[in-house]
């Protein structure tokens, strides 16, 4: 999942100003990770641009533990709001995920194209996305995809949804609060009402 992942922290990053920046560096070298993990030198991060250190930060920790160093680095910086909008984006594109299942069973399109993607960020193994491609509708691939679903992390669900981002856009046009076409919307409203968002 390192390209989608490595793209949620890099926009978090980006909300990080000219000072903040270098002293984000300095607090991840400091933080000590779990036993399993080494701690990043700051000799490492040194000229790091977010983009790359983003980047460095998937590789080194993987998913879902990136975000979770992220949010202790931002928490130490004193910088909780944004450590919870990451969060936030994370639960909330899992939501989605998980609440809008059947429509997404029965609406979503291009569901090779879906496989692939996630095949490519990791969150399907070769033998899933073999067997899933081997239904032979739409539909029947995506309710084995989503038997796969509750065994999976925070991190994976929302790579779904970034998925389904790209491929589907009318189906996630919801999660905008743009007019949306399905059937669903005027529930999906009033949902999103009860949440407190806007739309």
């Amino acid at each position: 999942m390192e390209k989608i992942m490595a793209d949620l922290l890099w926009e978090t990053l980006e909300e990080l100003g000219r000072y903040a920046f270098p002293r984000f560096k300095w607090e991840l070298s400091k933080i000590q990770p779990k036993e399993q993990y080494e701690r990043i030198e700051l000799e490492s991060l040194m000229g790091l641009s977010r983009a790359a250190l983003a980047e460095l930060l998937c590789s080194h920790y993987g998913q879902p533990y990136c975000v979770e160093v992220t949010v202790r680095v931002l928490r130490a910086m004193g910088r909780s709001t944004l450590a919870y909008t990451l969060l936030r984006r994370l639960t909330y594109g899992a939501s989605f995920v998980e609440r809008y299942r059947e429509t997404v069973i029965q609406k979503a399109s291009n569901v090779a194209n879906i496989i692939m993607a996630l095949l490519r960020e990791r969150v399907l193994t070769s033998e899933q996305s073999d067997s899933i491609m081997s239904e032979g509708t739409n539909q029947k691939r995506m309710q084995k995809l989503y038997k796969l679903v509750p065994m999976w992390d925070v991190t994976n669900k929302y790579c779904l949804y970034k998925v389904l981002c790209e491929t589907n856009p009318t189906l996630t046009l919801v999660y905008t609060g743009k007019k949306c076409t399905l059937t669903i919307f005027p529930v999906v409203k009033k949902s999103r009402q009860r949440l407190g968002l806007s739309g």
